[in-house]
């Protein structure tokens, strides 16, 4: 008996294995691991991002799968941090072209902060361009100190203590001990803002030369993500900084939140 095969559904089944095999893809990539025609691609892709089964980045227009496949050995995002992504994108892409400065958003994970996606194509400030879906220090990162600055004091001590000396993700990175980390926590919350460590100079190879404020986004009672905006370091201090563009990130993070709770609402 002849098996009846659907060749749209087959192709795009091929389309997501690629994804989770090969992590982020560009349409090029896509077509030389697969063979498919690039037109084909780009229907097929425009149905499952439509369907929120995949995702174009902002930051480098490459493709990602938000699903899991049995193949694959690229961790696909959990249902609440693809929608965090659907949702804090279009307000970050709005707040950048308001104020030109670029935004990365931030996601809380155990033991790190990951940066999902960033405005700084948007920006007419030439900045260092960074890598999205790059792990971060969640103690030296801006977005990591405004989630931190969110939890209540237990939480932050299970996390310190969890990490203990651990030279990449801990405090160890830094040569700070947790007493005087504890003051950066205190900052933080008086001043409505995480800023990045005067130590951390971002998970990059070089310097990155930039400073960042970050405010956090709170979800269900707890902090999921960070909104941020970053400029170059020479340019003024965060205190500075903040005095000119703290009031626009603050109400983007607020517009993002409303939309995280209306849609729980909805769903409820």
């Amino acid at each position: 008996m002849d098996v009846i095969r659907n060749r749209s559904l087959d192709r795009g089944i091929t389309l997501l294995d690629a994804l989770a095999r090969y992590g982020a893809c560009s349409l090029g990539d896509l077509h030389k691991k697969t063979g498919i025609a690039k037109s084909t691609i780009r229907r097929l892709l425009a149905t499952m991002i439509d369907r929120q089964i995949v995702r174009r980045s902002l930051s480098d227009g490459k493709y990602r799968t938000n699903v899991s496949m049995p193949s694959g050995h690229i961790e696909a995002p959990t249902f609440e941090q693809m929608l965090t992504i659907d949702i804090a994108m279009p307000y970050l892409m709005e707040l950048t072209k308001s104020v030109e400065w670029p935004s990365d958003l931030h996601l809380l994970e155990d033991d790190w902060m990951r940066i999902v996606d960033s405005t700084r194509p948007l920006s007419p400030f030439h900045l260092y361009r960074g890598q999205i879906d790059r792990k971060i220090n969640q103690f030296g990162a801006a977005g990591g100190i405004a989630c931190l600055s969110a939890m209540k004091d237990r939480e932050i001590e299970q996390r310190i203590e969890r990490l203990g000396s651990h030279r990449i993700w801990g405090l160890a990175r830094f040569g700070m001990p947790p007493g005087q980390f504890w003051q950066e926590i205190e900052k933080a919350r008086s001043r409505g803002y995480g800023e990045r460590l005067h130590d951390y100079l971002g998970d990059t190879i070089i310097d990155d030369s930039l400073s960042a404020i970050a405010v956090p986004i709170i979800w269900r009672d707890r902090p999921v993500g960070a909104t941020t905006m970053l400029w170059p370091r020479t340019y003024l201090s965060a205190e500075e900084f903040a005095a000119s563009f703290l009031q626009p990130l603050d109400e983007t993070a607020a517009a993002i939140m409303r939309e995280l709770e209306a849609h729980d609402r909805k769903s409820a």
